[in-house]
C-alpha cells in the first residue's frame, strides 16, 4: 500500500496541464461546434447575453467533464434557453457598457498623442474594461446550477444577478493571476481577428469566439485531479 502523501500543488497543475492538452485536442471539433452555435445565436444581438452564458457554461463543462463533448449542441441549447429571460437585460448592460468602455479608450489613445493628460484617462479605462471582464468571465457560469447529461437538460440558479455580480467579483480576486492571464491571451486573439477584418472572418466563424472563452473557463474551473 502506497503511503506517500500526495502533493496536492503539483497534482492541481498535472491535472491542468492534462486537461489542457485534451481540451485543445480531442476537444476541438466540439469547440468549433459552441462558436458555429454562439454566432448563429447572438445574430438577434439582444440574445447575446444567453449566447455567452451558454458557451461560458459549456466551456466551463468541457473543462471538468469530457461527456459533454457527446451532447455538444443540446446541451448550448438547453443552457441557452434556460437562461434567455435571465440574461437578456444583462447582456444589454454588457453590451452597452462594453461599447462606451471601448469608443472612450480608443478616443483617449488618439488624444494621447497630442495631450498627455489623456496618457491616465486611457490606462484607467482599461483598468475598468479589465476589471468589467473579469467579472464576466466568473459571473456567466454562476448562473448555471447543474446540468443532467442523460435528460439534457440544465437548471438555472434562482440566485439574483446582483448577488451573483458581487460572487464573480470575489472570485475575480481570489484567482487574479489566472484571471489576468486568461484575460491577456483571450484580448490578444479577439484583437488579431478585429485588426485582420476581413481576412480573418473565416476564423471568427469556425473557432475564433469559442477559443478564447474555452481559456476564460480555465480561469474559473479546476479539472478534476488526476492521479499521477
Amino acid at each position: 500500500m502506497n503511503n506517500v502523501p500526495i502533493d496536492m500543488e503539483k497534482a492541481k497543475k498535472y491535472s491542468f496541464r492534462v486537461r489542457l492538452r485534451e481540451v485543445f485536442t480531442d476537444g476541438l471539433l466540439t469547440n468549433l461546434k459552441w462558436n458555429f452555435l454562439f454566432v448563429l445565436t447572438s445574430l438577434p444581438v439582444f440574445t447575446m447575453g444567453a449566447s455567452m452564458a451558454a458557451l461560458s457554461h459549456c466551456t466551463n463543462l468541457l473543462v471538468k467533464d469530457d461527456r459533454v463533448q457527446y451532447c455538444a449542441a443540446k446541451i448550448y441549447f438547453a443552457a441557452f434557453r434556460q437562461s434567455l429571460k435571465k440574461t437578456i437585460p444583462l447582456g444589454l448592460v454588457i453590451l452597452v457598457l462594453n461599447t462606451v468602455l471601448g469608443f472612450g479608450l480608443h478616443f483617449y489613445i488618439q488624444m494621447m498623442g497630442q495631450i498627455i493628460m489623456f496618457v491616465p484617462m486611457a490606462s484607467l479605462s482599461l483598468l475598468v474594461i479589465i476589471a468589467v471582464w473579469s467579472v464576466i468571465i466568473h459571473l456567466m457560469p454562476s448562473l448555471f446550477e447543474d446540468t443532467d447529461f442523460d435528460e439534457f437538460t440544465v437548471k438555472v440558479t434562482e440566485t439574483g444577478i446582483k448577488e451573483l455580480t458581487a460572487q464573480a467579483g470575489r472570485t475575480a480576486l481570489i484567482t487574479m493571476k489566472k484571471t489576468l492571464i486568461a484575460l491577456v491571451i483571450s484580448a490578444v486573439i479577439l484583437a488579431l481577428q478585429l485588426l485582420y477584418m476581413p481576412l480573418t472572418i473565416p476564423i471568427v466563424l469556425t473557432l475564433g469566439i469559442a477559443i478564447p472563452a474555452q481559456i476564460c473557463a480555465f480561469s474559473h474551473t479546476e479539472p478534476e485531479i488526476l492521479d499521477y
